[in-house]
């Protein structure tokens, strides 16, 4: 996940149309967020059951890997209340559905950087078995990476989601290429720079 979340967000720091949004009210237009700030899903035990919840990670593209990835592995280790962005998705579900709706409502509709604040600019979500293909969206969050469980040669489908309203299809082609061209080129220099006894670390395995 730390390689997707930073990879995605370098070519959207370098790609002005991966952070801008659509707005429908109060009158139709179009916002560019001035920096990225990442939506990661993350699924965790809370009150008996599996929880989906959300945390909102700024510019994680001025992050090292390893920083990134001790940062993710907190997300699923330590207390759920130790995390603003899970306690206000456990106070906004104390609230009766119709309310919830305006809130999500207000969160999103009316104002580039509260959208940002509280809904990011783009989502991750990784490790999903089933398969994936390509769809638009006309959600909150203008593009969403999913990746799919790695195969034995290191591979996996990768998928972006996008609103058509914001750009084509031709945009995404090329911001899909730019990520892959990232994971094999500036990341293999990052790991291969690290010390070999760094934890986590498998200096010599090429990014797929």
């Amino acid at each position: 996940v730390a390689l997707f979340v930073k990879a995605f967000s370098l070519v959207a720091h370098r790609r002005a149309i991966l952070r801008r949004g659509y707005f429908a009210f109060p009158w139709p237009r179009m916002y560019e967020h001035p920096g990225n700030m990442a939506a990661i899903t993350v699924e965790r035990e809370w009150a008996g059951e599996h929880a989906i919840f959300f945390d909102l990670l700024p510019r994680p593209e001025t992050m090292g890997l390893i920083e990134l990835h001790h940062y993710l592995r907190r997300l699923k280790t330590e207390p759920v209340e130790s995390f603003r962005p899970f306690c206000r998705l456990i106070q906004a579900n104390l609230a009766p559905m119709p309310i919830r709706r305006l809130i999500w409502r207000w969160l999103y509709s009316f104002s580039g950087p509260r959208r940002a604040r509280f809904m990011g600019t783009f989502a991750i979500n990784g490790g999903t078995r089933f398969p994936i293909r390509p769809v638009t969206t006309t959600g909150a969050i203008g593009t969403t990476l999913y990746f799919g469980l790695f195969n034995d040669d290191g591979s996996t489908d990768v998928c972006l989601t996008f609103d058509h309203r914001v750009m084509d299809g031709g945009e995404v082609v090329r911001a899909l290429n730019d990520i892959e061209s990232v994971l094999n080129t500036d990341f293999v220099l990052e790991l291969n720079a690290l010390p070999a006894s760094t934890p986590h670390v498998a200096s010599r395995e090429r990014a797929r």
